[in-house]
């Protein structure tokens, strides 16, 4: 493992613009997800997310699931 913190664990909904997917986390960051997973059946919906911060407002997507 190269990263010596813990990934993130997150919750709030998911958006999808023509930028990619974010997440919109209740009274928090908008954080921008990567991945190259399709991610539209988790669109407009609550979910829970493990990620890596990557940059200030940038996850790299590990784990996605309904929250």
């Amino acid at each position: 493992m190269t990263d010596s913190k813990a990934p993130l664990r997150l919750h709030g909904i998911l958006r999808l613009n023509e930028r990619g997917p974010f997440l919109e986390v209740d009274e928090g960051p908008l954080w921008r997800l990567q991945t190259d997973s399709d991610l539209r059946t988790h669109q407009d919906r609550r979910v829970r997310v493990e990620a890596w911060q990557r940059g200030a407002s940038i996850l790299e997507l590990l784990w996605i699931g309904p929250a």
